[in-house]
């Protein structure tokens, strides 16, 4: 199991995260033309009223800008992106149409998850409708937003789950250290879905020590159908400063303990709401996270993912 570095080490940490990153250059990794990158989790919204928002938790939510796809597609050919991961912003509720739109305008450069309402008692065949009719890959859920429910692994969600196994359906969760547990269950009963966890799972750095609940999480590193999200650190991040040094420990700790073959990277948002520009992203990844190898690089930043959705003409 990891252990948490201790903060003389940061220093050093530093130095070799410079050197590392001065080497990959040398080696020619820094030209993305060379390698699969797959961004695989991107949230994008229109302002155009034909798409209506409709937050469940916040439904008075004003937004006043818009991400749309057009910005990710140009964003994915300057940055030679392959693919992305389409994933419906909370924004519009249980409502995929505009995720389904992008989909299907640009079909050669996306797989799309959307939203389904988790206490809806025919979610199961919501999940089916999307997959079928509008040829979604998965489904995203946020238990993060109930944390005191327990629909999670509630009995009333296993035709959901075996409803998943039959469609190869893949589950994205943004999930609470403290709901792991719950994950962990319906994991071992429906080894056939494959599962993500966003954002790294979410270690809540504002505790005084956040590594218990953390650890919650490693549980899942048993089961070959488990992602994790290495992604967000400015989310994660209490001094939101880049290249956000409080992160990285966690970010050792998951592949430490999951391995690279069980971790995938993802941006969360396109231009304009950019908490970390792509440049910026690629550079974390590339100079600061130097434990990962330039195998453990390829891996995350685009060849594990070929092996969780099925991407066009991949």
């Amino acid at each position: 199991m990891a252990k948490e570095p201790v903060a003389r080490d940061m220093h050093a940490s530093r130095r070799i995260s410079r050197r590392g990153f001065v080497a990959q250059l040398a080696a020619g990794l820094s030209s993305r033309e060379d390698r699969l990158l797959i961004d695989t989790h991107l949230e994008v919204w229109t302002l155009d009223p034909k798409f209506p928002f409709r937050h469940p938790e916040r439904p008075n939510l004003k937004v006043n800008m818009a991400a749309p796809i057009e910005n990710q597609v140009e964003q994915m050919r300057e940055f030679h992106l392959r693919y992305a991961v389409l994933i419906n912003p909370r924004y519009y509720g249980w409502d995929n149409s505009y995720i389904s739109h992008c989909l299907h305008r640009y079909p050669n450069l996306f797989v799309a998850h959307g939203l389904i309402d988790p206490e809806d008692p025919q979610v199961h065949e919501r999940l089916r409708y999307w997959v079928k009719e509008h040829d979604f890959q998965g489904m995203r859920f946020s238990p993060i937003y109930h944390p005191k429910s327990t629909w999670l692994n509630s009995k009333e969600h296993y035709p959901l789950w075996s409803e998943a196994e039959k469609l190869g359906a893949v589950f994205n969760f943004y999930i609470l250290p403290h709901q792991m547990p719950m994950l962990e269950d319906m994991a071992g009963r429906f080894p056939g879905v494959k599962i993500i966890i966003d954002h790294a799972g979410k270690p809540d750095l504002k505790l005084s020590d956040p590594w218990p609940e953390f650890r919650q999480m490693f549980r899942l590193k048993r089961f070959p159908q488990v992602w994790v999200s290495a992604s967000e650190p400015y989310e994660m991040s209490e001094s939101k400063k880049y290249p956000y040094p409080d992160t990285w420990p966690f970010y050792k700790a998951i592949y430490e303990e999951f391995g690279p073959r069980q971790l995938v990277w993802g941006t969360g948002y396109p231009r304009p709401r950019w908490e970390l520009p792509m440049d910026k992203e690629l550079e974390f990844v590339d100079k600061y996270l130097d434990f990962y190898t330039n195998e453990d690089r390829e891996l995350l930043l685009g060849k594990n993912a070929l092996r969780i959705w099925k991407f066009p003409g991949a």
